[in-house]
């Protein structure tokens, strides 16, 4: 006896299940995929236990006749393939025809479709990959497929699902991914009886407005970019809404799903600046290239796919969301420059700002409607916010993180060979560990225009300055190269030179900025907020944290009991 066995036909269909169909999630975007597939424009999803005792899907599209019907539950009968060179132009959800089959196998499966025009419809019924009932049934246009006891014949699967409400989220999560490209379908969701989605076609705003949840709001910024055959858009939230983790950067190529590293990475690098160590932002990035260029059949859930080009498609998406977030397409526009008056509480000077605040002129990169020069200045709060009337409101701006900000771009803007030799270096001692990095560090550091030679032990010689920080003095070198030690010791060696330097400008910036507590005369603080509008990014600091505050006029009404709108007998503004 060989060896060698043909596997039965529902052992394979249980195998292929374990691969396609791990959890009622998988069901669900399965089926609505095949209902897309089939040109429907109204799809309904019924869950029990979040999926786990049933999923049924019903949609208005095409339907089948009694032979597609049979056939479709045969492993490897599809529509969507001809010939090998169909799998190179895939420009459907679906093609390997594995689906249904590994469904029925581990579920209570039944399939009632009809065509256009048909007198009747078909319905067929599957338990543990068995038919045990094919006829024909009355049914409208369009296909409706119940799944029901996931996993019921196969146990050690069926332990491994979650609770209800677990697996309730993952169906809602597959849903909202197949429908945020598919503005022209409706989909409804219901628990039982209860509704929990309900998307009517629109527009991919509103789609993602839905996915996010309601505080992205007015929150959306649309970017575009091509790079030769990678046409890249989309929808980017706010920096000022923040995440715990990527799962909110959803990736989408030629309409289909995905998950991947490095374009997820090039979503994360534009926003890299924006936001503080550990938090995450949140993006609908829309690929499309050439079918041609795509092959989609490299994991078995379709969920990853291999690119001709994946270089142009990282630099599609990161130079099309760099675009709109550097120039501070978030930060809400002043319609107009407000009078150039400016009223300054009568505040002293601190010791610590003894010397005139330093800006430097900017790269012209300016925002195409200035927001921080049509601030009105009114004067400082605790010597460290600038506090401004805006278009909107009252607007504070942290006068540390603006400075920081102006000073990393300038620092990133000069080149090692522009730095400030100084007449004498200064001898600087450190820390033994922090020396030791210095010294380690010596071609890094240069590269940011800090020439820094070790001279034994704990001393070092500061030979010369990035231009940006030639105003520091010797009592501030020792501070700025221990931070630097610090960060160089937070970063390992598997990351990229550029973003080590990235960190280091950070830190840099941060010494060479005015600090909290520093009185600032109005000349200064104006010049501050003119030097914002000049920079990219200008409404985060280095190190993400935000350079401004608002609180509209509503806000503040509400703060002092002068909401008109909820109280119809107060009397009206002008009367108090």
């Amino acid at each position: 006896m060989p060896r060698i066995q043909v596997l039965p036909e529902t052992l394979a269909n249980q195998i292929a299940a374990g691969e396609v169909i791990e959890r009622p999630a998988a069901v669900v975007k399965e089926l609505v995929e095949n209902a897309l597939d089939a040109g429907a424009k109204r799809i309904e999803i019924d869950l029990l236990e979040g999926g786990r005792k049933l999923v049924r899907v019903r949609d208005d599209g095409s339907g089948m006749s009694r032979e597609d019907a049979e056939l479709s539950l045969q492993r490897h009968a599809t529509s969507k393939l001809r010939s090998k060179e169909d799998l190179f132009a895939i420009r459907s959800y679906g093609f390997r025809g594995e689906a249904l089959p590994s469904m029925a196998a581990v579920s209570r499966f039944s399939l009632l479709t009809c065509e256009p025009g048909a007198l009747q419809g078909t319905r067929i019924e599957v338990e543990g990959g068995a038919v045990t009932r094919a006829s024909d049934a009355g049914a409208p246009q369009g296909t409706t497929v119940e799944v029901r006891d996931l996993f019921w014949n196969v146990p050690a699967r069926r332990k491994f699902l979650k609770r209800s409400q677990t697996e309730q989220a993952q169906c809602i999560e597959a849903v909202l991914r197949l429908a945020l490209p598919r503005t022209d379908v409706s989909f409804t969701m219901r628990e039982t009886d209860h509704v929990l989605l309900q998307l009517a076609p629109g527009s991919e705003t509103a789609r993602a407005e839905e996915t996010f949840g309601r505080e992205t709001r007015g929150r959306l910024i649309e970017f575009a970019q091509q790079v030769r055959s990678s046409k890249a858009r989309g929808l980017a939230v706010s920096p000022s809404i923040e995440y715990g983790s990527a799962r909110n950067v959803w990736l989408f190529v030629n309409g289909r799903a995905i998950r991947d590293r490095s374009l997820t990475h090039a979503v994360l690098r534009a926003y890299g600046e924006l936001l503080p160590h550990g938090r995450y932002p949140g993006a609908i990035v829309f690929l499309e290239l050439p079918p041609a260029e795509v092959d989609v059949n490299v994991h078995p859930a379709k969920a990853e796919v291999r690119l001709a080009d994946p270089r142009a498609a990282w630099e599609a998406i990161s130079s099309g969301l760099t675009s709109v977030l550097a120039r501070g397409a978030w930060v809400p526009p002043a319609p107009e420059r407000l009078p150039a008056q400016v009223y300054s509480m009568p505040l002293p000077r601190s010791e610590r700002a003894a010397e005139p605040l330093q800006l430097y002129a900017q790269p012209q990169l300016i925002a195409p409607s200035p927001y921080f020069r049509g601030l009105r200045y009114l004067g400082q709060l605790h010597r460290t916010y600038l506090v401004c009337e805006g278009p909107e409101g009252l607007v504070l701006v942290d006068q540390h993180a603006a400075h920081e900000r102006i000073n990393y771009q300038r620092l990133r803007a000069s080149r090692p060979e522009q730095a400030q030799p100084l007449l004498l270096p200064h001898i600087v001692q450190l820390p033994a560990a922090a020396a030791v990095r210095v010294a380690e560090s010596s071609p890094l550091l240069a590269a940011i225009g800090l020439e820094v030679d070790s001279m034994g032990g704990a001393s070092a010689a500061v030979k010369a300055l990035p231009k940006p920080l030639a105003h520091l003095d010797e009592r501030a070198l020792p501070a700025l190269l221990a931070d630097l030690a610090e960060e160089l010791a937070a970063h390992g060696r598997g990351e990229s030179l550029e973003r080590i330097k990235d960190a280091l400008l950070a830190r840099a910036a941060c010494h060479g900025s005015v600090r909290a507590h520093d009185a600032l005369t109005p000349a200064e603080a104006q010049a501050l907020l003119d030097a914002l509008d000049q920079t990219d990014y200008g409404a985060r600091c280095a190190h993400g944290r935000p350079v401004v505050a608002e609180w509209n006029e509503a806000e503040i009404e509400r703060r002092f009991g002068r909401d008109y709108a909820s109280h119809p007998h107060a009397a009206p503004p002008e009367a108090l």
